[in-house]
């Protein structure tokens, strides 16, 4: 076991989880989400343990010291509700990894990681076979679900709307301050910097360029790890901009958000951002009619968009380099080498489906350029059919009509939102069906907050039911 500059604070973790408990300690969960290669130790054979997956884990072992959440946890996985199609979920995903290798060994190929004289590590194309990837997925995929069973069960019986949005401020003002830091170390000329931070054993592609321009990494390995994470946050203060009656801060940390995707240099980041937004104005357009402050947020943004479209045109056509990269992230992107060699892994991955008959190859088997492809691959049919459902099940999730107009449908419509975000992003890039901690904390915490104030309005019911006059005096 390899102890590294982070392991202290995966120490200060644990011991705050186990003396304030896992509802005191969301915060802590938060601040580790903008730093996603940073690991709590490094075990030998096992590779990393992250920061983000050991808060995770010291949020489920303070349950037993402040057992109190233990016995709503039944009530997470009851039938019907998101808790109980992610174990169904669970369930098919550990049986796929490890019986489906075995089981349709040599039967197709998929792509594998392996070692290719004088190259180096490479993916090139194998029969199918169990490999550790099938474990360490499989182990990576239940700490992230189970984030959200815990962050579910314990908000829906203490959390509150305005500790999540603390919460939420405090990640976005840490991936600020990690994103000033990378692109100023570059700058100075102390590209090193961040590289306590960056501790875990994935490859770290933080000195990329791109016709001159630092790709932005932030606390991630690479710039497309940071613009999925960003893009989330991005739709979080989208929507709580929305419903936010009270200021115009969340406007501006939203189009902050927008400033540190561009400046990210991933294509996929781009897109995600693009279809993202219109999707959402798409789905809110009926809001326009209804309220005065979302027409003028429509209004704005119809005279905004057309505006910046002319200028960036403008300014592409009088800059030769800014043309340039514009055709090197967009417009040449599916044509590259990168671009044919991902759509060959998704392309793969379905023959892998076909030739499971629609079980997958197991989880960890397959690596595609999709989350949808992911699914298919490696957990076939019916698992990608029970990630739809659950993620369904998240989406269409409303807070009770006495909730109404309340920061509680805020910070909800702000989780969903980003979560809708999170999942665009890995809609082009995510090469194994597991959405990661930061997707499954986030809808954890939507469907906690729905449920909570559904039981405190059931509540209500009932006791104005058996005790009108007490009810109609308070």
């Amino acid at each position: 076991m390899q102890l590294l500059t982070t392991t202290p604070l995966a120490m200060f973790i644990l011991v705050y989880m186990f003396v304030r408990g896992p509802i005191k300690g969301l915060w802590l969960l938060f601040f580790t989400l903008p730093m996603g290669a940073a690991a709590a130790v490094n075990v030998s054979g096992l590779g990393s343990i992250y920061l983000i997956d050991f808060a995770v884990i010291s949020m489920w072992a303070a349950l037993l010291i402040h057992p109190t959440g233990l016995q709503q946890i039944f009530a997470t996985m009851r039938p019907f509700r998101p808790g109980f199609t992610l174990l169904l979920l669970l369930i098919v995903a550990l049986l796929s990894a490890f019986f489906l290798p075995r089981f349709f060994r040599g039967q197709t190929e998929v792509m594998m990681l392996v070692q290719v004289p004088d190259w180096g590590m490479a993916f090139r194309l194998r029969p199918l076979e169990p490999t550790t990837q099938n474990i360490s997925q499989s182990i990576r995929l239940m700490i992230s679900m189970s984030s959200f069973v815990i962050l579910a069960t314990l908000f829906r019986a203490y959390g509150s709307a305005a500790q999540v949005h603390k919460a939420m401020i405090l990640a976005t003002t840490v991936n600020l301050i990690i994103t000033i830091l990378d692109i100023g170390s570059y700058a100075v000329g102390m590209p090193d910097l961040l590289d306590a931070i960056r501790t875990s054993t994935m490859a770290m592609l933080d000195n990329q360029r791109m016709l001159g321009v630092k790709r932005v990494a932030g606390g991630f390995s690479e710039a497309s790890a940071y613009g999925f994470y960003t893009v989330g946050l991005f739709g979080y203060w989208l929507r709580y901009w929305f419903n936010d009656k009270s200021s115009w801060q969340s406007g501006m940390v939203a189009l902050l958000q927008m400033l540190l995707i561009i400046r990210s240099t991933s294509s996929s980041t781009y897109v995600a951002m693009g279809a993202f937004l219109g999707l959402y104005f798409l789905w809110h357009f009926r809001t326009m009619f209804k309220a005065r402050r979302a027409m003028l947020i429509y209004a704005a943004v119809l005279i905004a968009v057309p505006a910046l479209m002319t200028i960036f045109v403008m300014l592409f056509t009088l800059n030769p380099m800014l043309k340039d990269f514009a055709d090197e992230i967009l417009l040449t992107k599916m044509s590259s080498d990168s671009g044919v060699e991902r759509m060959g892994w998704n392309a793969q991955a379905m023959t892998a489906m076909i030739d499971t008959y629609g079980l997958g190859a197991g989880i960890g088997s397959v690596r595609a350029s999709s989350f949808l492809y992911a699914c298919l691959g490696n957990i076939g049919i019916i698992g990608t059919a029970l990630f739809v459902v659950f993620i369904g099940q998240v989406l269409l999730a409303r807070v009770p009509k006495s909730q109404r107009g309340t920061q509680t449908e805020a910070v909800v419509g702000a989780l969903q939102a980003s979560c809708v975000a999170f999942l665009m992003q890995a809609m082009l890039s995510f090469p194994y069906p597991n959405l990661e901690v930061v997707f499954f904390a986030h809808a954890g915490l939507a469907i906690g907050l729905v449920r909570r104030h559904e039981i405190i309005e059931r509540r209500r019911v009932i006791a104005r039911r058996t005790d009108p006059v007490r009810m109609a005096v308070v």
